[in-house]
């Protein structure tokens, strides 16, 4: 899981399904909270916590073609449009070849009024507590111009302010 902050989804795992996890985290401190918290659920497999700047250091750490799924969810807002880009590239080139890429994203609304808003808002936001989250990014453009990744689905959530999207390959 690529930008996994304190462990939020950890608990969301099903040991039926995850054999290994490895856990990827710029900060120190997320990383740390995380492990406290897979202490404490007990989980079924075991957890490898690794500090990596998503957008540049994922082929450095775990070589290419590495994992059978990676997840992200909620990070690619706060790492800008260009850090976006970079870090979908990076997740691309670990996951293996028949793997899949799940997202959970902050995206720009379908919602001809609710994107306006966010257009409106966004840098403000981001910059005054959003924790720097560019919410209006368009996530599914961003996939479609990599030409690294397809989308196998995409769901829409909330009129688009949220989109599930399962990528593979090209």
């Amino acid at each position: 899981e690529v930008g996994a902050g304190t462990g939020l989804n950890l608990a969301k795992y099903d040991s039926k399904l995850v054999t290994d996890l490895t856990v990827v985290d710029i900060s120190d401190g997320m990383i740390e909270e995380a492990r406290a918290k897979t202490k404490s659920l007990k989980l079924d497999f075991p957890v490898k916590f690794v500090k990596a700047d998503a957008t540049s250091q994922l082929q450095e750490c775990f070589g290419s073609n590495t994992f059978d799924t990676v997840v992200d969810s909620f990070s690619l807002c706060v790492m800008g449009n260009e850090g976006a880009r970079e870090c979908l590239a990076q997740m691309s080139i670990v996951l293996k070849p028949e793997g899949r890429l799940l997202l959970l994203e902050n995206s720009r609304s379908s919602s001809k009024f609710l994107g306006w808003y966010q257009d409106a808002t966004a840098t403000t936001a981001a910059a005054a507590g959003g924790k720097g989250c560019i919410y209006n990014q368009d996530v599914s453009r961003m996939i479609k111009e990599s030409n690294i990744l397809k989308i196998v689905e995409e769901k829409e959530l909330f009129a688009g302010i949220f989109r599930a999207f399962e990528c593979a390959r090209n």
